[in-house]
């Protein structure tokens, strides 16, 4: 009772706000009364109602509301007529009388179809109202409820069916209206709050709409979710029943379907056992019937067994998981005590699986277990503890948010830090790796692994980030400088080749080795840019650490510490020197978050760089929060203001606190240094009280206003902090205040609402859900860089040639000439400069113009910006149009221009005053323009504006003006270059929603944007063809790509558009929109033209997108989607199917703020490239482990079938038939092979390359000297790895095998590794004696039809059944072929003759004269020298024919009854022949 109230109260408060926009609806609400509910329960009905009610604008000319009770018969509580005032209603629901009786719904609809929805009662349906009913049920009707139903929905009554308790689903599915997964709600008992309705006034009425009181969970609709139940011995039955009670209410707050969320359950004892895969219950109904029964199993606890299991029973794609459709993969497991088995290794290849693992422990579960080993990083995100199973359900609404929270954070979201990390133009970073004897190979493994994804996210140059690594154990040493390598993928390659040596743990010596390190990187740079050392550590160093690393931050070195497993975490603290830049994970595995959050530390400073803006802090001080947690926030928001760039013309910062009150800490305005900031923050004192973050949020807007020290002209961001539940409306003043272009954060700590915090964002991207105020500290370098300039259309520019054609008239003094030099300087350190990047020249012009410095003169930054800084001003008149012309030679090649690689170029014009020739200034702005440049005008004082207009060819948004020279410099924040697209031709189709949930306004502002979007691009037949399609309910063609090849003409016919409204069916749309993708309709798909889609819609689909979507993708089609308002993201991710293609707006007028990152994005998408050619590379690899360690081995000793049938599987391997998709030619192959150690090191490798008949390179590769074994180990498979790493994209990997050398889990995780590395196919090919066939073809993958039958050595056409599976991998990887029949074998060819026998005539030497002698055949066997000794279960080494002769046999034409007497060969011993009816019975056993 207690847990119910607190529940509606939050419940009251909270949902309140939800739907307050300007609805008119005729509302009936049928409530059962009928026994099965009984009294308790229909009190918690009357609160249900209290609330649904609460959430309406009731009134007699808005919402009208109408109340029917039925059991055995229904009643009029009240009509829509009876009460005009929401609290009258409230009132009468409060004392809403129970009737008690039978379940007749039936009878109750028919009842409320003629005594409510009629005129009399007070329905407006004749006015075009919207006439609703929500029907709200416990149990299964006793009478027919379909056709009483069906008769209201034909009177154009929308009705919606909520059920409660053990509600019949079929039936509700019955009462209700289509789509039933918008109109129909099972809620189990304790989720009845939960539900809340909503209405909005469309353009033909009104709709209702219902959603969860967690939003996370109604958009997060699109997850694998597989529960892992402790069902051991010591759970007992009646704890038991708690989980899955608990599990039910869990997964009745998802949304259950194939294209939506899937459910797997998985319990484990001693064995695990499989309850039920992702596939296998495809709809909520059969699901939770499904969790009612599954049975209690009892045993002991082995988790690490069962976490293997599911990782490979569960989350693969013939389980039902679309891990490879990017849907996220989670895993929920529920335990209660220490595990029996190691979980430290299953749980790492889980989660390197991709699997987001959540644990809860319950009563005396190992809490140690479940931070270090099992849950995904960090704990304080994944890991939920209760004392008992009965508390189980105090979790279920934590668990269900934080997971929603989580999937829509992992989904939605577009990781900003690798984009805003080529901010960083300049850094030289050291990692300093422990390589002990401590850390396994698998731990140095994942360290190698986060070196390199730093290397993925910078630019790598010797004039941008230089990465150096050194490594430690007893002592230190150097593995590669900062200037050994000056690209990513030589850096990358040098990673992977570190090795492990070993040793102790000395990490003070080592830090004393950097010193110099960073010494020398100053002088082979010629300047100190920022520096940083990165230590990886898993134990406490055995000498002392403070001492060096001080000495080292004393240089100027920024150091991180990062502990895993054992290291000591005051030590790292000692190295670090500043606990935010202290880490500590308890696995390897868990770096990569970690590698977040340095990244993000060190681009913070440079990505706010140059970015002004207005930031308020709105924090909550409610009294629920303690002192220590008050003081932790605002430890947060220092930290955010020391990572900002504060200055009277940067960042300005203020705050504002809250409780029931509101409370100025400061303005905007008040402070412009961070010492000033930071004092007045430690002052501030908790007020206490309760917590109205709606009047907050309305109190702060002002300040954004200029009167109040705002400025309307920068980026203005709020930033929210706070603890829990706001008691008023937060919705409608924070909409307000997005109106005015401030962007809102929002940061819930404990136990705040998350609806609120979307409700305040407008957008999950910007909510923040935390269990504690210490996780606080992990956000602030991420809110520091997102706050200062999330939407930044153009972070730098990467690539053009820009001149400066700078006015050095009289008119302009020393003191402006400075200021032109300050703005040319900001200018260029916002670009990334380098001979690849961006080139740099400047022309100084007066009476006449001249060259300083040209293109191809300077590349980096510094020379540059040192050229600009030594510029003198010549002084004389304006001759603005000279100069133009004199300009335009300096773009070309010889000048170091890059027109023919389709860089763009720029030609900026800065000038103070009237051109004194200017009639002489459109000539040469329109050569410019023809000739692909593009010119910004830049007028300072007395500069004409119809000047600038004409050299910038009357494009404003290439025209800048600024009054005085001190605003010049810092003009450049303002200008964004809108570069030339590099794809010069492209098919562009839009697609936008024209249903009636977007206004006439909203619709207009849609084509308006479009217009724009193809104004930015060069549309002719020949460039970039547009077409164009609607749709709503039905699909709506406009114009094919084939219609019109001029930009004028595409704008006139899309402004042209007219609104037809209707529903939202994006799937079907999507379908039909391929017609225009065909070649008839103006398609250059086959001329290898781009083929790009772009979507805008402003809501969800109500049909499935995710066929229609892929099957574009097929085609080649790139889709682009924008989604406006309620739009569902996750949705629009399968449309997209990359993150990058997905772009997001609060509302229609947004839309400009993301053109030009959606034209960048277009642009820089990839035309289709035709399959004219296949080549495949097969590593061939050996894994022989029985060895003599004599001299002289060989690789194939031992094995006579490996020696045979090799060069038969590598001539049939050579001959691969032409494929359906790139003609008859045979495909290119090309063979590799490689003999790896234990540890993994190549002993022998023979590149890839094509088979030659004539070389012996096979023969060389078995008479490889080898007398050590080779073991098909992690290591051989990690080593093949970097074999296709290295010389190929990626192949088939045939092992020849005589068994696993490792256990099989472990290798199945190292196969699935090699398959993501890129790698696509795994063969086993089993030797002689090996034991067990089927483990080797669990580690397959990638083979066609016949992957069950196992490959061996001995089998029949061996060679050619490998063709066979390489034939599959080629038609599957060249021409998409997923599968490809093979027929029957071939008949067997003919037996071959015989070989040639030896023959002897042999003569009789008896003393009676004969004429003949007998024809015999003589048979001899010679002794050889002894073969090596065979080990268990092998032959041994066939000899080799010498001298000895043991005996001969002969059969003769005739056999006298006494043996002739025949001739011997000298030194052979004597023979005796037997007669043939005597020679087999005593031959045979002798032999």
């Amino acid at each position: 009772v207690v847990l119910w109230s607190s529940l509606f109260s939050l419940v009251f408060y909270s949902q309140t706000s939800l739907c307050t926009q300007e609805a008119v609806a005729d509302l009936v609400f049928m409530v059962d009364g009928s026994w099965s509910i009984g009294a308790e329960n229909f009190e918690r009905i009357r609160q249900f109602l209290s609330t649904l009610v609460n959430s309406f604008d009731v009134g007699p000319d808005r919402v009208r509301m109408a109340l029917v009770q039925y059991s055995t018969t229904p009643r009029t509580e009240f009509l829509l007529n009876t009460f005009q005032k929401k609290a009258e209603i409230l009132q009468y629901v409060s004392t809403l009388p129970y009737m008690g009786g039978g379940t007749h719904t039936g009878q109750g609809l028919d009842f409320m179809l003629s005594k409510h929805f009629v005129e009399e009662a007070g329905s407006r349906a004749n006015q075009n109202v919207a006439q609703i009913a929500v029907v709200i049920t416990d149990g299964k009707s006793q009478d027919d409820v379909e056709s009483h139903a069906a008769e209201l929905k034909r009177k154009g009554i929308v009705l919606y069916a909520i059920g409660i308790k053990d509600a019949d689903e079929d039936q509700l599915r019955e009462i209700a209206s289509e789509p039933h997964s918008q109109h129909v709600y099972s809620v189990p008992r304790t989720r009845w709050y939960s539900i809340v309705f909503c209405f909005f006034r469309l353009k033909e009425g009104s709709v209702l709409t219902l959603f969860s009181s967690l939003p996370e969970c109604a958009k997060a609709t699109v997850a694998d979710v597989v529960f892992l139940v402790d069902g051991s011995s010591s759970i007992g039955i009646s704890n038991f029943q708690e989980v899955r009670g608990f599990l039910r209410s869990v997964v009745s707050g998802f949304d259950v379907g194939p294209d939506k969320v899937r459910v797997g359950l998985a319990q484990y004892a001693n064995e695990p056992f499989q309850e039920f895969l992702l596939k296998d219950h495809m709809d909520k109904k059969s699901l939770l019937a499904a969790l009612d029964k599954f049975p209690y199993r009892a045993g002991g606890t082995e988790t690490g067994k069962a976490i293997d299991f599911i990782r490979t029973q569960f989350f693969t794609e013939g389980a039902g998981s679309r891990m490879n459709q990017r849907v996220p993969q989670i895993a929920v497991v529920i335990t209660d005590g220490d595990s029996a088995d190691d979980v430290v290794e299953a749980s790492r290849r889980l989660r390197q699986h991709g699997v987001i693992v959540y644990a809860i422990g319950v009563g005396q579960a190992n809490m140690v277990e479940l931070e270090a080993i099992m849950a995904s990083h960090p704990p304080s995100k994944h890991i939920f503890t209760v004392d008992s199973f009965s508390k189980l359900q105090a979790l279920e609404q934590k668990l269900q948010n934080i997971v929603c929270h989580n999937i829509l954070r992992q989904a939605v979201s577009v990781n900003m830090r690798r984009s805003s990390c080529l901010q960083t133009d300049e850094a030289d970073i050291f990692f300093l790796i422990d390589h002990s004897g401590s850390i396994y190979p698998t731990d140095f493994y994942d360290m190698k692994k986060f070196i390199i994804e730093f290397i993925s996210t910078f630019r790598i140059g010797p004039q941008h980030v230089r990465l150096g690594v050194a490594k430690y154990a007893d002592a230190p040493n150097l593995e590669f400088d900062l200037t050994a390598y000056t690209d990513a993928k030589s850096l990358e390659k040098a990673v992977e080749g570190i090795v492990q040596v070993g040793g102790g743990t000395e990490t003070g010596r080592a830090l004393e080795f950097m010193g110099p390190q960073f010494d020398r990187a100053v002088a082979t740079r010629g300047q100190k840019v920022p520096e940083y050392l990165v230590v990886i550590t898993d134990g406490k160093s055995t000498d002392q650490v403070k001492g060096p690393a001080e000495k080292l931050r004393a240089q100027g070195v920024i150091i991180y510490a990062i502990g895993v497993k054992n290291a000591d975490m005051a030590e790292l603290r000692e190295i670090s020197g500043d606990s935010k830049k202290t880490f500590f994970v308890n696995n390897f595995d868990a770096l990569n978050p970690i590698k977040d959050d340095i990244i993000t530390d060190i681009c913070t400073t440079d990505v706010c760089k140059d970015v002004p803006g207005d930031l308020l802090f709105l924090v909550d001080s409610s009294g629920s929060i303690y002192p220590q947690d008050y003081e932790k926030m605002k430890d947060f928001m220092k930290s955010v203001v020391g990572k900002s760039n504060i200055g009277q013309s940067d960042v300005h910062v203020g705050v504002m606190q809250f409780s029931t009150i509101q409370q100025l800490v400061f303005p905007l305005n008040r402070h412009f240094t961070k010492d000033q900031m930071l004092q007045a923050i430690d002052g501030m004192q908790q007020i206490g009280g309760g917590t109205n973050t709606g009047e907050a949020i309305a109190a702060l807007s002002p300040y954004f206003d200029a009167s109040q020290g705002g400025r309307p002209g920068v980026r203005q961001r709020m930033v929210v902090v706070t603890d829990g539940e706001s008691q008023d409306n937060v919705k409608i003043p924070a909409a307000a205040l997005r109106r005015k272009g401030v962007v809102a954060y929002a940061i819930g700590v404990m136990d705040a609402n998350t609806t609120q915090l979307l409700e305040i964002t407008g957008s999950p991207e910007r909510v923040f859900a935390e269990r504690d105020f210490d996780a606080l500290k992990d956000l602030e370098s991420q809110v520091a860089m997102e706050i200062c300039d999330p939407d930044r259309e153009c972070k730098k520019t990467e690539k053009a040639d820009i001149i400066f054609l700078v006015d050095g008239s009289t008119s302009i003094t020393l003191d402006k000439f400075q200021s032109m030099q300050k703005f040319m300087s900001s200018m260029v350190s916002q670009t990334t400069v380098g001979k690849d990047l961006t080139r740099f020249g400047v022309i100084l012009f007066s009476s006449e113009p001249k060259s300083v410095f040209t293109l191809n003169q300077y590349e980096s930054k510094r020379d540059v910006l040192k050229a600009i800084s030594a510029l003198k001003s010549p002084y004389g008149d304006t001759y603005t149009g000279k100069a133009l012309e004199y300009a335009l030679p300096f773009f070309n090649t010889d000048n170091g221009g890059r027109a023919a690689l389709n860089v763009p170029q720029i030609l900026m014009v800065i000038t103070d005053g009237d051109a004194t020739d200017q009639n002489n200034l459109r000539q040469p702005s329109v050569a410019l323009r023809d000739k692909g440049i593009t010119v910004f005008s830049i007028g300072v004082e007395g500069a004409i504006r119809d000047q600038l207009e004409i050299m910038a060819n009357h494009d404003s948004s290439r025209v800048f003006y600024v009054d005085n020279f001190a605003a010049l410099e810092t003009l450049h924040k303002n200008i964004t270059f809108v570069l030339s697209c590099e794809k010069q031709k492209a098919d562009l189709i839009f697609l936008l929603d024209q249903s009636g949930s977007i206004s006439q306004r909203d619709y207009t502002i849609m084509k308006n944007f479009t217009t724009q979007l193809v104004g930015s691009f060069k549309v002719s037949q020949d460039l970039v063809r547009v077409g164009l399609a609607q749709f709503s309910d039905i699909f709506q063609h406009e114009f094919y790509l084939n219609q019109f090849f001029t930009h004028e003409s595409v704008i006139k016919r899309i402004m042209a558009l007219n609104q037809r409204g209707g529903g939202t069916l994006i799937g079907l749309a999507l379908d039909a929109i391929r017609s225009h993708f065909e070649e008839s309709n103006g398609c250059r798909r086959s001329a290898g033209v781009s083929q790009n889609l772009v979507l805008i819609t402003d809501g969800e689909s109500q049909d499935e997108v995710q066929d229609a979507a892929d099957h574009l993708r097929t085609l080649g089609v790139e889709v682009f989607a924008i989604g406006v308002g309620g739009a569902h993201d996750l949705q629009l991710l399968q449309i997209t199917g990359r993150h990058d293609r997905l772009f997001t707006v609060e509302n229609f007028d947004s839309l400009d703020k993301i053109r030009l990152k959606l034209v960048d994005t277009i642009c820089k998408s990839k035309p289709i490239e035709e399959q004219t050619s296949c080549s495949v590379d097969i590593a061939m690899g050996f894994d022989i482990s029985q060895r003599s360690g004599l001299a002289g081995e060989m690789l194939v000793s031992g094995h006579n079938k490996l020696r045979t049938f090799l060069p038969e599987i590598v001539h049939y391997a050579s001959t691969i038939q032409g494929l359906c998709c790139i003609g008859p030619d045979p495909i290119k192959t090309k063979i590799g092979y490689r003999v790896v150690g234990q540890d993994g090191r190549s002993l022998y490798d023979f590149k890839f390359k094509p088979y030659d008949p004539n070389d012996d390179v096979v023969t060389k590769v078995m008479t490889l000297n080898l007398n050590v074994p080779t073991r098909l180990n992690s290591a051989m498979l990690r080593s093949f790895g970097q074999k296709f790493k290295e010389d190929s994209r990626g192949g088939v990997l045939v092992i020849f095998s005589d068994g696993l050398d490792e256990d099989v889990v472990t290798l199945e995780y190292e196969s699935e590794l090699l398959q993501k590395s890129g790698v696509d196919a795994l063969l086993m090919v089993g030797l002689q004696g090996a034991p067990d066939l089927a483990q080797l073809q669990m580690l397959e993958f990638g083979r066609g039809f016949g992957y069950k039958v196992p490959l061996s050595i001995g089998m029949q056409s061996v060679g050619s059944t490998v063709l066979k599976q390489l034939d599959t991998v080629s038609n599957r990887e060249c021409c998409n072929v997923m599968c490809k029949c093979s027929g029957h074998e071939g008949i067997r060819g003919s037996r071959g003759s015989l070989g040639s026998k030896v023959r002897a005539s042999l003569s009789s030497q008896s003393s009676s004269s004969s004429s003949s002698a007998p024809s015999c055949d003589v048979f001899c066997f010679f002794q050889g020298r002894s073969g090596l000794v065979g080990y268990p279960g092998f032959p041994g080494e066939e000899g080799v024919p010498v001298s000895e002769l043991i005996f001969c046999f002969s059969f003769c034409s005739f056999f006298p009854s006494v043996p002739p007497s025949i001739p011997f060969f000298p030194g052979f011993p004597a023979l005796i022949f037997l007669p043939m009816s005597s020679f087999f019975p005593s031959f045979i056993p002798s032999v």
